[in-house]
């Protein structure tokens, strides 16, 4: 259950970022966010085993 509301954070981070920079203006925090939003996607998705989110 862990992770999928990890995952479920990580896309909705995702979401915001990729509309703060492509829909709202280039900015670099909105970029900043969608940054962030992909590592939360990659760490729930590739790592779940290692971060103990099962």
């Amino acid at each position: 259950m862990k992770r999928y509301i990890f995952a479920a954070i990580g896309y909705l981070t995702t979401g915001v970022g990729v509309y703060h920079t492509f829909f709202g203006g280039f900015t670099f925090y909105g970029l900043l966010i969608l940054m962030f939003g992909f590592f939360g996607i990659i760490a729930s998705e590739a790592y779940y085993k290692k971060l103990k989110t099962d």
